[in-house]
Parts: C-alpha cells; sequence; structure tokens
C-alpha cells in the first residue's frame, strides 16, 4: 500500500515509517520541513511541505494513497500558558480540520484515515473502568480530543472509514514519555506522584504500531483504545520502573510541587484514567506487550 503520515517524524510515526516500509509499503510524509524529514527518517519514499495550521495539504501528496495515518499534533508536555494550550488545540483541531478538507478535494480518496486522539478524552475519572463508550470528561484535554475527533469524523462523510485511537501513554527504546521519566529514579527520587493511586494507562510503541497496521489492513472504522490491556496505578508503575533500573522508588512527589513546576501539565501526571481495550481487542488485535516489566525491559535494554 502507499500511505501518508503526518507526524513522521516524531517518537510514533519514525517507527511507524521504518515498520510499514519494512513491510513492503510506500511511506509518504506531510511534514513542515519535507526536506528534514527525509534527512531524519530514511524510510520515507517521499515528503511533502505542509503547515497544518493554516492551509490545506497539498493534492498530489495523496496521488494512489491508500491510507492516512493522522499523528500530528503540538506536544502536552510543558507549561500550559495560553499561548501553550492554544497551540495544543489548534494543532489537532484546525490540523484536523484542513487536512479533512484537504482530502474532500480529491477525485480519488484514500480508504482509510487513522487520526490520532488520547485517553485525555475520558478526563480525571478515579477508580471506575473506561472503554470505548464510556463518556468523555470536562477538563481542558478532554474538550480538545472531543473536538479532535469530531473533525476526524468528518471523513467518513467523503466514503472513507475513519479510526480515531485514544493513545495512552508510549513507552519505547530512544525517547517518548519514558525518557522523561527516568532522571528522577536515576537521582534516587524516583516515587508516587501525588497520592500515586491515580490509574496510568500505557502502552508500547510496537504494539502502538502494531495496531496502526492492524486497523489500516481491516479498513477498520471506530474508536479504539490505543492502550495495554493492563493499567497500573501511578505508584505501582514506579515501583515496576524502578525495579527495571535497580533504583529506589519510594520518593514521593507531592501534587503541589508538580503544579508549581509543570503548571497545567501536572493536572495529566494526577489524573485517574483506567482504560480498557475493549473495542480494540474486538478486532482481534493480539499485543506484543501486555506486562509492563516487560514493556520497561525491553525499551530500556535490561
Amino acid at each position: 500500500m502507499r500511505i501518508v503520515v503526518t507526524g513522521a517524524t516524531g517518537f510514533v510515526g519514525s517507527r511507524l515509517s521504518e515498520k510499514l516500509k519494512q513491510e513492503g509499503h510506500s511511506v509518504v510524509a506531510l511534514t513542515r520541513n519535507a526536506a528534514s524529514a527525509q534527512r531524519k527518517v530514511a524510510a520515507l519514499d517521499a515528503a511533502y511541505d505542509w503547515d497544518p495550521m493554516s492551509e490545506m495539504p497539498p493534492a498530489e501528496a495523496f496521488t494512489g494513497a491508500d491510507a492516512v495515518v493522522h499523528l500530528a499534533g503540538e506536544t502536552v508536555v510543558g507549561r500550559w500558558t495560553a499561548a501553550k494550550r492554544a497551540a495544543i488545540r489548534d494543532s489537532r483541531v484546525l490540523g484536523t480540520r484542513n487536512l479533512v478538507t484537504g482530502l474532500g478535494k480529491l477525485t480519488e480518496k484514500p480508504a482509510i484515515l487513522v487520526a490520532a486522539s488520547a485517553i485525555g478524552f475520558y478526563g480525571d475519572r478515579g477508580d471506575e473502568e473506561l472503554t470505548e463508550a464510556s463518556a468523555s470528561g470536562d477538563d481542558f484535554l478532554a474538550g480538545v480530543c472531543g473536538e479532535w475527533e469530531a473533525e476526524a469524523g468528518k471523513a467518513a462523510a467523503l466514503g472513507m472509514a475513519v479510526a480515531r485511537l485514544r493513545t495512552g501513554i508510549v513507552l519505547g527504546p530512544g525517547g517518548g514519555a519514558l525518557d522523561a521519566m527516568l532522571t528522577p529514579f536515576k537521582l534516587g527520587a524516583g516515587g508516587p506522584l501525588g497520592s500515586g493511586r491515580q490509574w496510568w494507562s500505557w502502552i508500547h510503541r510496537e504494539d502502538l504500531c502494531g495496531l496502526i497496521r492492524h486497523l489500516i489492513e481491516r479498513k477498520q472504522a471506530g474508536v479504539f483504545n490505543a492502550t495495554a490491556p493492563s493499567p497500573l496505578r501511578q505508584k505501582d508503575f514506579a515501583k515496576v520502573l524502578g525495579r527495571v533500573l535497580g533504583r529506589p522508588a519510594f520518593m514521593p512527589t507531592p501534587a503541589f510541587a508538580l503544579k508549581i513546576v509543570l503548571g497545567g501539565f501536572a493536572s495529566e501526571l494526577l489524573s485517574s484514567k483506567r482504560v480498557l481495550p475493549k473495542a480494540t481487542q474486538a478486532t482481534g488485535f493480539e499485543y506484543q506487550f501486555s506486562d509492563l516489566e516487560a514493556t520497561l525491559r525491553q525499551a530500556l535494554g535490561r
């Protein structure tokens, strides 16, 4: 197949491009800097310049395309100033709107759009078990995810299958969320964040890439939780990471300290989302990594 990918230079997109290429597919990137993307990601067959915030993507990027994978979006990590919040929202909502508008102009459209979303959709839900059928939350990221998914869903009116992925914490080697977690552990200061009772829902990057390919092959429409079927409380997550690293994991970080340092982003680390991938498993998708310790050992080479 010929597959168009936005966010192809990112932590997930670069690995997805490699996996697709290994399987014999052609990979085309839509990116802010096409020349830079082709230098960074050897798996790309072609790359086209696109500013998702201000324009539709170039129609020639979709010539012969069978599928589109939309991963691009401003990182949520960092202090949530007014400007940061606007970038988080607009990069997702306006970017997806411009992408789907461009798809609507095509004479021949790809069969499927796989569009990223996030488990932020659910908000802070305590111990409640959350599936794809659960209602949305009412905080900032829940609102962003709702708008984001609505824009992606408009591609269904074009005759395309639309798969929306509510992605959890993505773990894997060489970057992503895990890199940010390592420093306090290496300093002997790892441990619970806040109470540590909040549920963290995670997925190995290999499984996320595998799920995307699985949905494309089946032209599977719907909402899918891109999380492993084994969420853990954050304090237990910390214990497992500490064990893998051979470091202590008992030093708590008070919630107020996180809020001082991280601002609004602290709410994501402290909120609880016990997410189960019921619809994902119903498609027949099989996880390679459902055990956190095995996942961390693979990601960290331990």
